[in-house]
C-alpha cells in the first residue's frame, strides 16, 4: 500500500476556520496531556491493552490498541469531526460497560501543534448505511461523494448492497437492471428512466475492511485565519484496502509524525543534577512517564491490591473503569505504567504520620468517592500536593485545592503543603457539560462541579468542607509535633547538662593535684549540713498536661518514647528512659537530682551526702534570670564547688 495518495484519496471535513482549530489545539497542554486523549480513545473502542511507542529520537510517538476499531465511516464522522459527530448518539456505555470519556469531538486535534502529521489506521466491522433522495429522475449518483470514502472498486463492488424506491408510484421498489444500474468502474449508480423522487439506501459492509488515513496538521495551521476547510482537498488523505491479518495485532494504530523541535527538546531534558524530589526536576522522559501515568484510565499502583492500608479500600473502582495495561516504550526502555497515590509511594512516610479523611459525596446526582490524607511533614514530590478530581478515570488538571489556597493565610496555606487527596467522580461532571475543552478544569457553573467544591472546601471565605478538616487535622499535629519536640528537647537539654557536669568532674579528678584531691575528700564524705532545702516541698519540672488538644499520660515502657493515639486524644509519654533521669554520677559516686520550692531565703542548693541526694532550689532568684539549663547548670556547679571549698 503507498503513503502517497491522490486528490480522489481526499477526506473533505466541514467549513472550520483554521484559527479555531489552533485555539482548540491549544487546549492541551503539556505534550502528555495532549497523547492522553488518543489513550481516552483507546479506552472508548474498550481496548484492555494500549502500547505507547516513543521513538528514541523522539521523532514521532505512536498509540496501538487491540480495540474494537473504526471504520473509515467512523473515522471520517467521528474522528476528525469537531463536535462529536455521532458518536453521542452511540451512547454512554461502550459495549463493556465502560462510561465514555469522550464525547466532544475535539480529542483529534490534540496533537495538532505538537506534530506535522497524524497517521491513522484502523479497521472495524460495523456497516455504514447511507440514505439519500434525489428529486428528479434519470440521474446519476457519484458513489464516492455519496459515501465519502475513496473505495476501491474492486472491494466496493463486494461490500455494497444498494436499494432503490420509488416515492410515488407503482413501481415501488427498483429493480437492478431494470430500473438502475451499479458502475463499480466508475463508481456511479444510473437511474435510467424517469420515475420521479427516489430515495436510496447504501449499505457498506467494513468487517475486514482497513484503512489508513493521513491529516497534515503542519500544512493546516499554516493557512490563514481566514481560510475555510471546504476548500481543502487535501488537508486529510486515506487509502482503503483489505484487511490481511484477522484479527490484526492492534486493530487502531495512531502515529504522530514529525514532532516539533520544542518537544523533542522537552524529552532531551537532563535530570538535574544533586538531590531531586521533584518530578519538575527528573528528565523529560521521565516526566512523561509521570503525565501519562497520573492522567490516563489506568489501575492504582501494585501496591494498592496488596497493601492493608485504608486507602486500598477508599479507590476501589469498578473492574470497567480502567484499561488492563499501558505499556510506554522507548528504544531499550519499557515500563508498564500505573497510576501513582502518595500514601502507597515506596518512599512515603509511615501511616502513622498521617490523617486519613474519608470522603462520600451523593448529592444531587453527584456521586464520588476517595480520601484526604494530611501529613506531619511537607509532601514531596511537590506534584503530590492538591487534591486530584478524576472523572471517568481520567485526571482534570493539575491537583489543586479548588480555590481554596486563595482564601487561607499564615499556618492554614502553609498546611496546604502537608495534604494530598484523589477523588473519583463515580457519576455526574460528565465531559459534555462540566469540562473545559481538553478536560484541564471544571466549568464553574456547573451545578454539579458546585456541590463537589462546596463539599470539598466549604462556601464561606476560609476553607472548611473535607479540607477544613484536613487542614485542622494537620494543624493539631503539628501543634502535637511542636510541643512534643519542646518537652523532649528540655528533657535532652537537662540530661545533658548533668553528663556535661559528671565528665566535667571526672575529668578534673584525673587530672590530679590539690583540687582532684578536695574533690575526692568530698565525695568520700557521708556527712552534710542541712541548710533548709530538703525540708521544702518539691517541684515538679512541668510537663503541659495537654499538648496540641491531647490529654498527656506520663507513662513507663513504651514500646516508643512518644506514643499519640488521635483517636483516642491522648499522648503518652515514655518518662522511664534514660532522658528523664535526674541522676547524677560524680566520679564513683551516684546523686539523685531533688527538685525544691525553697524560695528566696535558701540557697541555691544543698547536699545530703548521707542520703547521696542534691537539692535544687527552683524559687531561688537567680532562677529568674537565666533559662532552664542555664540554672541547672549554674546551680550545681555553684554547689559542688561551695562543697570542695568548705571540705
Amino acid at each position: 500500500m503507498s503513503d502517497q495518495a491522490s486528490p480522489r484519496h481526499a477526506v473533505r471535513l466541514g467549513g472550520i476556520d483554521p484559527s479555531i482549530i489552533r485555539e482548540l489545539s491549544g487546549a492541551y497542554k503539556p505534550f502528555a496531556k495532549a497523547l492522553k486523549e488518543l489513550i481516552s480513545n483507546s479506552f472508548d473502542a474498550d481496548a484492555d491493552k494500549v502500547l505507547v511507542d516513543l521513538a528514541p529520537d523522539f521523532t514521532s510517538v505512536s498509540v496501538s490498541d487491540d480495540g474494537v476499531g473504526i471504520s473509515p465511516f467512523e473515522f471520517r464522522n467521528e474522528f476528525t469531526r469537531i463536535g462529536g459527530g455521532s458518536r453521542r448518539l452511540l451512547g454512554d456505555r461502550t459495549a463493556k460497560g465502560r462510561l465514555r470519556i469522550g464525547s466532544k469531538g475535539i480529542g483529534f486535534l490534540a496533537l495538532a501543534r505538537y506534530c506535522e502529521a497524524l497517521e491513522v489506521e484502523s479497521s472495524g466491522a460495523q456497516p455504514y448505511i447511507a440514505l439519500i433522495r434525489v428529486q428528479n429522475t434519470p440521474a446519476q449518483i457519484d458513489l464516492d461523494e455519496v459515501l465519502g470514502i475513496p473505495i476501491p472498486s474492486k472491494l466496493l463492488e463486494h461490500r455494497l448492497d444498494c436499494t432503490v424506491r420509488q416515492e410515488k408510484g407503482k413501481v415501488g421498489a427498483l429493480r437492478r437492471g431494470t430500473h438502475y444500474r451499479l458502475d463499480f468502474q466508475q463508481k456511479r449508480l444510473h437511474i435510467s428512466r424517469r420515475l420521479g423522487p427516489v430515495k436510496i439506501r447504501l449499505k457498506v459492509h467494513c468487517a475486514g475492511l482497513a484503512f489508513k488515513a493521513i491529516l497534515d496538521f503542519d500544512r493546516l495551521l499554516k493557512l490563514a485565519d481566514r481560510a475555510n476547510l471546504e476548500s481543502i482537498n487535501d488537508f486529510s488523505r486515506m487509502i482503503v484496502f483489505e484487511n490481511s491479518t484477522v484479527p490484526p495485532p492492534h486493530r487502531t494504530v495512531v502515529r504522530a509524525t514529525g514532532l516539533k523541535s520544542f518537544v523533542r527538546e522537552d524529552f532531551r531534558q537532563c535530570r538535574r543534577k544533586g538531590y531531586v524530589r521533584n518530578v519538575a526536576s527528573r528528565s523529560g522522559l521521565d516526566r512523561f512517564v509521570w503525565a501519562l501515568s497520573r492522567s490516563t484510565p489506568i489501575a492504582y499502583a501494585e501496591a494498592l491490591e496488596n497493601a492493608p492500608d485504608p486507602v486500598k479500600n477508599l479507590l476501589e473502582l469498578p473492574e470497567e473503569s480502567s484499561l488492563t495495561r499501558l505499556q510506554l516504550r522507548c528504544g531499550d526502555f519499557s515500563q508498564e505504567l500505573r497510576r501513582p497515590v502518595f500514601p502507597l509511594e515506596d518512599d512515603e512516610l509511615s501511616p502513622r504520620d498521617r490523617v486519613l479523611i474519608e470522603v462520600k459525596i451523593e448529592e444531587g446526582g453527584l456521586r464520588a468517592s476517595g480520601f484526604l490524607a494530611g501529613y506531619e511533614h511537607v509532601i514531596f514530590p511537590a506534584e503530590f500536593r492538591g487534591i486530584t478530581v478524576r472523572v471517568r478515570g481520567v485526571a482534570i488538571g493539575e491537583p489543586s485545592f479548588l480555590g481554596a489556597e486563595h482564601l487561607v493565610t499564615g499556618a492554614n496555606r502553609a498546611a496546604l503543603s502537608q495534604i494530598t487527596g484523589e477523588i473519583n467522580v463515580l457519576s455526574g461532571l460528565d465531559a459534555v457539560d462540566a469540562l473545559n475543552p481538553g478536560r484541564e478544569s471544571f466549568y464553574e457553573e456547573s451545578d454539579h462541579f458546585r456541590i463537589l467544591r462546596r463539599q470539598m472546601i466549604g462556601e464561606e471565605e476560609r476553607a472548611g468542607g473535607y479540607l477544613g478538616e484536613a487542614i485542622a487535622a494537620v494543624l493539631r499535629r503539628s501543634q502535637v509535633r511542636s510541643g512534643v519536640k519542646d518537652v523532649l528537647g528540655r528533657a535532652g537539654q537537662r540530661r545533658r547538662v548533668l553528663n556535661d557536669l559528671s565528665a566535667a568532674v571526672t575529668d578534673l579528678i584525673a587530672s590530679g593535684g590539690v583540687l582532684s584531691e578536695s574533690l575526692l575528700s568530698f565525695l568520700r564524705s557521708t556527712t552534710s549540713q542541712p541548710n533548709g532545702l530538703e525540708a521544702c516541698k518539691e517541684f515538679v519540672v512541668q510537663i503541659p498536661p495537654r499538648i496540641g488538644g491531647l490529654r498527656v499520660s506520663l507513662e513507663g515502657r513504651l514500646s516508643e518514647s512518644v506514643e499519640v493515639d488521635y483517636d483516642a486524644k491522648l499522648l503518652r509519654i515514655d518518662t522511664s528512659r534514660p532522658e528523664w533521669s535526674w541522676s547524677l554520677l560524680l566520679f564513683n559516686r551516684q546523686f539523685q537530682v531533688v527538685n525544691k520550692h525553697g524560695g528566696v531565703g535558701l540557697p541555691v542548693a544543698e547536699y545530703d551526702l548521707a542520703g547521696s541526694r542534691i537539692f535544687l532550689n527552683w524559687d531561688h532568684p537567680i532562677r529568674s534570670q537565666m533559662d532552664e539549663r542555664g540554672f541547672l547548670r549554674t546551680a550545681l556547679a555553684w554547689s559542688i564547688a561551695k562543697e570542695v571549698a568548705g571540705a
